[in-house]
């Protein structure tokens, strides 16, 4: 029987990459994000929790998931002084924090027992973050979450686990253009991501639940998941 994943911020980069990993591993996937569009066939933007939920249940047809995926989260800066650092945490929140909160609880509705979770959160978000308020509160906040839905009295199935996903820098275009002087040996590409996290849903006892995994890589190596504790 074919497993099935929903992946959440599918018409990002990473997002995609991650979409074709399961795709060509023949998995049964559902690809969301705010509009259907990008690779995306399900819109959640705008959609409540019972909406969202209603919106899935239709593609699953009574069947229930074995894994979510979310790798939405974006970017933004922010200083304290910045006039700008208001909007930027809204829209920070909106797409880490938000979206991790309904893919816990589309999880908690439609993920088989002993499924998998796996939520957007950043390096960054171990140390402060002075030059980027919004973008450390926000991977704080989904640091939290993944320990909070790891713990017990979570509302999740019987025996799922949540991890965190933990990118420092990852090898994209916008990233290149942004540091176009800058050592990308130590970059993780979106392919060694998406391959680690369809491993991860195709056997989530390779997982430590609640632990959230930092992507590290060093020169002429294979990129490395360490498993570390939320903040």
């Amino acid at each position: 029987m074919a497993r099935r994943v929903l992946v959440m911020g599918a018409a990002g980069q990473l997002g995609r990459q991650v979409c074709g990993r399961f795709a060509s591993s023949s998995w049964r996937l559902i690809a969301a994000d705010v509009v259907a569009a990008g690779g995306a066939d399900l819109a959640l933007g705008g959609l409540g929790a019972a909406a969202a939920l209603e919106a899935l249940q239709e593609k699953l047809r009574g069947e229930r998931l074995d894994a979510v995926v979310n790798v939405a989260g974006g970017f933004a800066m922010g200083s304290a002084q910045d006039a700008e650092v208001l909007d930027n945490t809204k829209a920070m929140v909106e797409s880490s924090v938000y979206s991790s909160v309904l893919a816990a609880h589309l999880a908690a509705k439609a993920l088989k027992e002993e499924g998998l979770v796996i939520l957007p959160g950043a390096a960054a978000a171990w140390g402060p973050t002075a030059w980027s308020l919004p973008y450390g509160l926000s991977k704080v906040a989904v640091h939290h979450l993944v320990r909070s839905l790891a713990a017990e009295g979570s509302t999740l199935p019987k025996g799922a686990k949540t991890i965190g996903l933990a990118p420092q820098i990852l090898d994209t275009p916008q990233n290149r253009a942004a540091m176009p002087d800058a050592d990308r040996s130590t970059w993780a590409s979106l392919e060694e991501v998406a391959e680690q996290i369809e491993r991860w849903c195709a056997d989530p006892q390779l997982v430590q639940s609640g632990q959230v995994y930092l992507i590290d890589k060093a020169p002429g190596q294979p990129a490395g998941f360490e498993a570390k504790d939320p903040l």
